[in-house]
């Protein structure tokens, strides 16, 4: 590890370093510095939400389509990001032709890290997971179900001391092509702990009931499974490291009730429909609602610390002017046709579009409601959340699936932000609202794919307390 990287690791806090695949916008980057540690690389492919990483945590940006066009390849470009530089480094594109090579490279002549001698402590990534989620189409043969063969490839190559794999539940279930139920989940597990391999990795646990973790036990305000597999290199396991799962800290039997989404967001500014800005006034709360709420707030604005959770606003955003005590950004209601306005005024708090639909119709209301009903009703649609509990599950379609509490209309990006965690000093790139499928990701797309900041950092603290550090 070269002087420049040293130095920044003690003056910020850091005890180990990372590489980042899958980042999307830096959900798992930002849980994990809160823990200390320090993402150094990341691989993503989207534009708007590699911007979302690069200005959110001041990283460089690496464009493989600048560096490989076709048969030809530009040395000149790639050389710049090999100088000594203790900055992060985002690099933008296609995680396939992210070669080892490149990325030892870049550890050993920007880091001072030789993968031979010393090593990232931990590769983790969450392979997109569109191809196990139980809402998608789970296609048999999808070649989405192979990107996380990239992980273990560049784990191998850098001879990483951990991996941490992510991705929904839905894995646990999904077949291969000779239809056996779950085969794809234990492929997985078999592949991380191939004895042939060089290095060997060991798994922390295989059990469905241990690996699957809830946000909300861990202080998010959302009811949001994800499983993950933790991988620790045989020599090390074979020396006695071992990785525990985080014990759950907020919900029945803990120390703390959850975190509801009347905790996460009524602090914000009300909004109506179609109010808001990219950067407004926010008005600190004098009082809080109770110490679930106050915890919360002080993570989310930049002002917790204590052992183990260091939750500062970057200086590069405060000196930008992006961000300050008495602002609050991406805080605007969406707008809704007249029609919509209507039927979101007939769901009640709890409710959604399908379950008001089904009251309308027993109670014999229906027909004078029916025209503002679409043909189609989704249950996973317009439902609205209950104040004095976590948020249900905040996806890439958030935007038309989760309503106000109280408001008549759909939440805020920021909004949307606070029930995954995300601190408000996040710059979120990109359009409002895209067509979803787009290769340009709007802001809520990038939120609700993102992974819970609070939970990566519950996940990050056991690699504190089991990996020894570099500083």
């Amino acid at each position: 590890m070269n002087d420049g990287l040293m130095n920044r690791m003690i003056q910020e806090g850091y005890s180990l370093v990372s590489i980042d695949l899958f980042s999307g916008p830096g959900g798992l980057c930002t849980g994990f510095k809160w823990a200390g540690v320090l993402p150094l690389i990341a691989v993503e492919w989207t534009d708007t939400t590699v911007e979302t990483y690069s200005v959110s945590h001041n990283a460089d940006v690496l464009h493989l389509s600048e560096y490989v066009n076709g048969d030809e390849v530009n040395e000149e470009y790639l050389n710049q990001f090999m100088q000594e530089n203790p900055r992060s480094l985002v690099i933008h594109g296609d995680i396939n032709l992210v070669t080892n090579h490149m990325i030892c490279e870049l550890l050993l002549h920007r880091y001072g890290i030789d993968s031979h001698n010393e090593t990232v402590d931990i590769v983790s990534g969450g392979a997109p997971c569109e191809s196990f989620s139980m809402a998608g189409t789970r296609t048999v043969g999808d070649e989405r179900d192979d990107l996380f063969d990239n992980i273990v490839r560049i784990s191998r190559a850098v001879r990483t001391k951990a991996i941490l794999f992510e991705n929904v539940k839905g894995m646990f279930s999904k077949a291969d092509a000779n239809g056996r139920r779950g085969a794809i989940f234990q492929h997985i597990c078999d592949t991380f702990e191939s004895p042939d391999s060089d290095p060997s990795y060991c798994l922390a646990s295989r059990n469905p009931e241990e690996i699957l973790m809830k946000a909300c036990d861990y202080g998010v305000p959302q009811l949001r499974e994800r499983l993950f597999l933790v991988s620790i290199r045989r020599d090390l396991y074979d020396d006695g490291v071992r990785y525990i799962y985080p014990t759950p800290t907020h919900g029945p039997n803990c120390a703390h009730p959850y975190v509801t989404a009347n905790d996460a967001i009524s602090d914000l500014p009300e909004v109506g429909m179609g109010e808001g800005a990219d950067i407004m006034p926010y008005e600190p709360l004098v009082e809080f609602a109770n110490e679930n709420q106050q915890w919360f707030v002080e993570i989310v604005r930049g002002h917790h610390d204590e052992e183990g959770l260091h939750s500062h606003v970057p200086q590069h955003l405060i000196e930008a002017g992006l961000f300050a005590d008495n602002l609050v950004g991406f805080h605007k209601g969406p707008g809704h046709v007249r029609r919509k306005q209507e039927l979101l005024e007939l769901i009640p708090e709890g409710s959604s579009m399908k379950a008001t639909y089904a009251s309308l119709e027993r109670d014999g209301r229906l027909e004078r409601y029916r025209h503002l009903f679409p043909n189609t009703i989704y249950g996973c649609r317009n439902r609205r959340l209950i104040r004095n509990e976590p948020s249900f599950t905040v996806t890439s379609h958030c935007l038309d699936e989760i309503l106000h509490p109280v408001l008549n209309r759909a939440i805020t990006p920021r909004e949307a932000a606070r029930l995954q965690s995300f601190p408000d000093w996040y710059q979120f790139a990109g359009p409002y609202v895209q067509f979803h499928g787009d290769k340009v990701q709007d802001k809520y797309e990038q939120i609700g794919d993102a992974i819970p900041p609070l939970l990566a950092h519950a996940m990050a603290r056991q690699f504190v307390n089991c990996i020894p550090p570099h500083i």
